[in-house]
């Protein structure tokens, strides 16, 4: 018998702007007992009237195929597809971090930042906030080493990813 490997998946979804939509969407991985690792939405026209929805979820290359296609019976959704690394995505997450800490802990934490792309928002006697623009890989180690630095408060606005080249998400089967 074949392992069906739960692996993590960033699926994007071009829907219209009407009410209940998203709580639709939500309620389709809640129904088979799927979690939503972060969920992204903003208009993506200029009159507001498409948004895309970009879902990062944990499970199996056949678990995300099903969700894709019921996702798609629902009417106001134009479009949905997994983002996958054949098809050449990028994705980017922002995390706004705060720091606890004295004076010397964080000058070590603004030198370790160098080598990220990071920035600093707030600075204060006792407490530093930062950006950091990456991958949520890049993210997660960032927020890892922070946890040396006094690592107070964290805020992320999850994954926003599209494609390299000239791929546009409706034409991306899935």
């Amino acid at each position: 018998m074949t392992s069906h490997p739960i692996k993590k998946h960033i699926l994007a979804v071009l829907v219209e702007n009407e009410f209940g939509v998203l709580a639709r969407i939500v309620e389709l991985f809640s129904a088979r007992g799927y979690n939503i690792e972060s969920l992204t939405v903003a208009p993506v026209s200029r009159d507001k009237k498409m948004s895309r929805i970009t879902i990062t979820t944990y499970g199996t290359d056949k678990t995300i195929e099903l969700i894709c296609k019921l996702l798609r019976r629902i009417i106001p959704v134009h479009h949905a597809a997994e983002l996958s690394a054949a098809e050449g995505y990028i994705e980017r997450e922002l995390a706004l971090i705060q720091i606890i800490t004295d004076k010397k802990t964080r000058k070590k934490a603004v030198k370790f930042l160098e080598d990220y792309e990071s920035k600093i928002i707030d600075e204060e006697a006792d407490s530093l906030v930062f950006e950091v623009i990456g991958d949520s890989q890049i993210i997660e180690e960032v927020l890892e080493k922070m946890e040396n630095f006094g690592l107070a408060t964290v805020s992320r606005t999850g994954i926003a990813a599209g494609f390299r080249g000239m791929k546009r998400l409706d034409q991306i089967s899935g």
